[in-house]
């Protein structure tokens, strides 16, 4: 795309899809702008070589795994990059497969002012959303079920509790996902004439 300016590193709407991202080089973000979201990626530390005996080799071993000059490996997550695209894609399609209650939420949460004054963050909503793609429409409407890579985490960490993690940066409204989580979860069980939604 175009050369950015790292001093406004500002350059998608906290309301909207990211649009574009910065290019991570081997001494971080190089200024450049790259069209999309960033893949989601780990940095994972490698472990210094001993020194004695078999050092070579780990030293060897290390540089092979080695890919940046901060002495980190870039993972690429493949799970959380398949499900963002397929919950994109389910969001395109106006949340099919959804209960009604879930989809008059995400029509809520989704809205901007003027239609509503006080709108989520896209990274808000986006969380909501995955939770309920993961409970109600995974594996049904043509979609894969993501449960089934799940489900063996939940059963070594949690089993009998199985769980799914959002995982969100400081600041960016964990305890509002939490909140829409629970209006979601006790929607259905009101009764039909209910007709305020939040937060």
């Amino acid at each position: 795309m175009t050369t950015g300016d790292l001093s406004d590193p500002i350059i998608n709407s906290p309301y909207d899809p990211p649009e574009a991202h910065f290019e991570l080089g081997p001494n971080g973000p190089t200024g450049n702008l790259l069209p999309g979201r960033r893949p989601s990626e780990s940095f994972i530390p490698i472990p210094v070589t001993k020194k004695g005996k078999g050092a070579k080799a780990g030293a060897a071993e290390a540089q092979t795994f080695d890919f940046d000059v901060t002495g980190e490996r870039r993972e690429q997550n493949t799970l959380i990059n398949n499900i963002r695209r397929e919950v994109e894609r389910w969001r395109a399609n106006n949340w099919n497969g959804v209960t009604p209650y879930s989809r008059k939420l995400l029509a809520h949460w989704a809205a901007l002012p003027p239609v509503r004054d006080d709108p989520v963050l896209f990274c808000q909503r986006e969380a909501a959303e995955t939770a309920i793609f993961l409970a109600e429409v995974a594996g049904r409407h043509g979609t894969a079920d993501y449960r089934r890579r799940l489900e063996p985490e939940n059963r070594l960490h949690n089993d009998g509790l199985p769980r799914v993690g959002l995982k969100m940066a400081t600041g960016t409204g964990k305890t509002i996902v939490m909140a829409m989580l629970i209006v979601k979860s006790t929607a259905a069980r009101q009764p039909a004439t209910t007709s305020r939604l939040a937060p």
